[in-house]
C-alpha cells in the first residue's frame, strides 16, 4: 500500500513538473512597411486639391458682384431722380404757401373752419435713398486648398518636386437630402407613482456625403493610381441625438455645418492613407503578444529567455534593424528547437497541445518582421496539418495575411 502511494506521488510529481501556465508580454511593434506601387530612385511628388464646387460658388459670387457694381453705377441717376422729386416738392410748397399767405385773414379764419387748418405743410427733410448693398451669397463651406493638400497628400518617404509624379485630389462638394425629423415611442416606469407612460422621442435623420477623387500620374503621363474610393462616395447616415420631445431643439443647419467639416476631414485621411498605402515607406505599429510559458520551477527557462530576446528585438526593429534581427533570430531558433520536441498527443509532455499554437504564432510574427516570408509560410503551412482552436486558427490565418501583404511590398 505504501509503495502505492509512492508511485502514485511520483505519477503527480512528474505531470505537475509540466503543468502549464501559459503568460503573455504585450508589446506596440513599430517597423517599417515599403509601399505597394515602386517609383524609381529619386522620384518625388508634388499634389495639388481641387475644389471642384467652388467654380459654382465662384460664379454666383461674380454674379453679385455685377449686380453690386451695376446697382453702384446707377445710384447717382436714382440719387439725382429723388432729390429732383424732393426739390419739385419743396417748390410746391413754397408756392403754396405764398398763395395761403397772401389770402385775408378772414379768408384764413373761414378755410380753417372749412378745411380744418389748410395751410401748407412743408415736405420731410430730403434723405438720400439707401445705398446699395451686396447680396449676400450663402454656399457650403469652402477650404484652403493649399493647406489641405499640404496636410493631407504628403507622401512619406518621398520628396516634394516638382517633376515629380502628380497627386491630385478633386472635392466635389457637400451633398445632403432634406433633413426629416422622426419621432419614436418609448415606454418608460416611474418607480414613484408604479405606473408606466409613453414619451416621444425626436431627432433629425438625412443622408449624406462629400465626393472625392484621387489621381497619381507619372511624369511620363502614365496613370499610376485612378480612384474613387466607396467609403467616400457612398451617402452615409446622420442621426442626431434622441431628445424627449416632439420636435429637436437644435436646426438642422447646425448639424449640416459640423458634418460639412468632418466630412472633409475623415475623407481625406482616408485618401491620406490610400496615397501613403501605395506609394509611401510608412512606420507602421502593431499590437503583439510573445507567449511563453511561466518558469516557476524552471522547466521552461528557455522559452522565458525567447520572450526577453523576442522583447528586445521588437524594440530597436527601427532604430538599430541589424541588432534587432540578431536577437530575434535567436528567439526564433529557441522556438523552432521547442517545435521539434513537441507532442500534440501528449498532455505531460513539455510542449504539448497547449503550447504549440502559441509557439508558432511566436516564430511566424518574428520571422515577418525579420523578412524570412519563406520560414513564416513554411510554418503556417506546418499548422494547416494541427488540431487548433478555431481562435488560434483565426489569428494566424491574420499572420498569413500580413505576411503576403508584406513580401508583395518588399519583393517588387
Amino acid at each position: 500500500m505504501k509503495r502505492t502511494l509512492l508511485l502514485l506521488a511520483a505519477v503527480l510529481m512528474t505531470s505537475a513538473s509540466f503543468a502549464q501556465r501559459m503568460k503573455k508580454e504585450r508589446l506596440n511593434v513599430q517597423y517599417v512597411q515599403p509601399p505597394t506601387i515602386h517609383l524609381e530612385d529619386g522620384m518625388g511628388f508634388h499634389s495639388n486639391v481641387i475644389l471642384d464646387y467652388k467654380a459654382e460658388i465662384d460664379a454666383e459670387l461674380a454674379t453679385a458682384e455685377e449686380e453690386y457694381q451695376q446697382a453702384l453705377a446707377e445710384y447717382p441717376e436714382k440719387e439725382a431722380a429723388a432729390k429732383a422729386v424732393h426739390e419739385e416738392l419743396v417748390a410746391n410748397y413754397e408756392r403754396d404757401l405764398e398763395t395761403w399767405n397772401s389770402k385775408g385773414s378772414l379768408g384764413k379764419i373761414i378755410e380753417k373752419k372749412v378745411l380744418e387748418n389748410s395751410k401748407p405743410q412743408p415736405p420731410r427733410p430730403y434723405y438720400p435713398p439707401a445705398k446699395p448693398q451686396k447680396r449676400a451669397v450663402s454656399h457650403q463651406k469652402v477650404f484652403n486648398e493649399s493647406q489641405l493638400s499640404s496636410t493631407y497628400c504628403r507622401v512619406e518617404g518621398l520628396e516634394e518636386d516638382a517633376d515629380g509624379v502628380a497627386i491630385e485630389v478633386h472635392l466635389f462638394g457637400f451633398e445632403n437630402d432634406d433633413p426629416v425629423v422622426e419621432k419614436k415611442e418609448f415606454k418608460e416606469f416611474n418607480s414613484k407613482t408604479k405606473q408606466e407612460t409613453t414619451v416621444i422621442k425626436s431627432h433629425w435623420v438625412f443622408n449624406y456625403r462629400h465626393s472625392m477623387t484621387l489621381r497619381v500620374v507619372h511624369p511620363n503621363g502614365s496613370i499610376i493610381l485612378d480612384e474613387v474610393p466607396n467609403s467616400i462616395s457612398d451617402y452615409k447616415k446622420f442621426e442626431s441625438a434622441l431628445e424627449k420631445r416632439s420636435y429637436p431643439s437644435t436646426n438642422s443647419n447646425t448639424f449640416i455645418e459640423k458634418l460639412q467639416n468632418t466630412s472633409v476631414e475623415n475623407n481625406l485621411k482616408t485618401i491620406q492613407w490610400l496615397i501613403n498605402d501605395k506609394l509611401g515607406t510608412t512606420e507602421q505599429a502593431r499590437d503583439i503578444e510573445v507567449v511563453y510559458v511561466n518558469n516557476k520551477k524552471g522547466n521552461y527557462g528557455d522559452l522565458e529567455n525567447a520572450m526577453f530576446d523576442a522583447k528586445e528585438g521588437y524594440g530597436m526593429l527601427l532604430s538599430r534593424p541589424e541588432e534587432a534581427k540578431e536577437k530575434l533570430q535567436s528567439a526564433i531558433q529557441t522556438w523552432e528547437a521547442a517545435l521539434e520536441e513537441s507532442d500534440m498527443d501528449d498532455k505531460k509532455a513539455r510542449i504539448n497541445k497547449k503550447v504549440v499554437p502559441d509557439l508558432y504564432n511566436n516564430v511566424i510574427l518574428a520571422a515577418i518582421l525579420v523578412q524570412d516570408f519563406d520560414k513564416a509560410d513554411d510554418h503556417y503551412s506546418a499548422t494547416l496539418r494541427l488540431d487548433f482552436a478555431n481562435r488560434d486558427e483565426s489569428n494566424l490565418n491574420e499572420l498569413k495575411l500580413l505576411n503576403d501583404d508584406l513580401r508583395e511590398r518588399h519583393e517588387k
